[in-house]
């Protein structure tokens, strides 16, 4: 309670010295907004009309303002996409936490759904799609806070319908939030992998205020990408680096982070992460 009412205090005073933005729907936030978001969509049409094969389309949305390490996650999302295609079309929005700048498109529902039409129409069969949603979460729930106000939050029949036009690009899902396993049974689909930071009935860790990163981003994306080393191989390293980190700070009960592949991506899974640009096929 006392960092809701300090947190309150500091935005109250940030309004009347700096003019901290307090909707993403009104004012010059939403106009800045929305230009970045038109760049971002400007530059992945150049990116794909100047690409001929395989390439990795991302997509990251930080969606939750209560914390800096949604945003890092993002960030290092996007530097492990593009050490695998360094030309990787790539969308970034969030909304940012206090004392960090809009730099991004912010992460409304409204501008989520853009991106992921413009990933459907983008997206070819031998693409690899890769999409890393970070947040606050319960079951079936992905929360959207800006500003420190709550927006209604979106679920996995909100995700499946965006999703759509993907039906027939392999996927990867990273849902890093509590209760995020929730959501594998109703997204499984053919052409998915999800993985995700806790199971259906844990919260996961690493997403104070000041965190640099959650802990389940951090041990996925965050690893040196030996030899071989495949997704699945990405998921067990993190699973068990999680777990370490728990224990040694006692953080209970445990996240247990949650792996899916879809019976479509199973030579996916199995392809190492250097070689998904590769002629290898991804599908089975």
């Amino acid at each position: 309670m006392l960092f809701r009412r300090t947190f309150s205090l500091i935005c109250f005073l940030s309004v009347l010295l700096a003019g901290c933005a307090t909707s993403p729907y009104e004012g010059d936030g939403k106009t800045q907004s929305d230009a970045r978001l038109t760049a971002q969509m400007q530059a992945a049409d150049k990116q794909v009309a100047a690409s001929s094969g395989s390439r990795i389309l991302f997509a990251g949305f930080a969606m939750n303002s209560l914390s800096k390490a949604f945003r890092h996650d993002v960030a290092l999302a996007e530097k492990f996409v593009k050490s695998l295609d360094p030309n990787a079309v790539v969308f970034k929005l969030d909304n940012p936490a206090w004392g960090e700048s809009a730099v991004w498109p912010y992460a409304t529902a409204e501008n989520m759904e853009r991106v992921m039409a413009k990933l459907s129409a983008l997206a070819r069969p031998q693409d690899k799609v890769v999409i890393l949603m970070a947040t606050h979460g319960y079951i079936d729930t992905l929360s959207i806070n800006f500003s420190e106000k709550h927006y209604p939050h979106i679920n996995s029949k909100w995700l499946n319908y965006n999703l759509r036009g993907l039906k027939g690009t392999p996927t990867l899902l990273v849902l890093s939030a509590c209760y995020s396993g929730s959501f594998i049974n109703p997204l499984a689909t053919p052409n998915r992998i999800i993985l995700t930071a806790a199971a259906p009935d844990r919260s996961s860790f690493g997403c104070s205020f000041h965190s640099s990163n959650t802990y389940f981003v951090e041990a996925l994306l965050n690893q040196p990408l030996t030899p071989g080393l495949n997704i699945k191989g990405l998921m067990e390293n993190a699973k068990q680096k999680v777990n370490r980190l728990e224990v040694q700070m006692k953080l209970t009960p445990p996240s247990l982070p949650q792996f899916f592949v879809g019976r479509n991506m199973q030579s996916w899974a199995n392809q190492p992460v250097t070689e998904w640009l590769s002629s290898a096929p991804t599908s089975q």
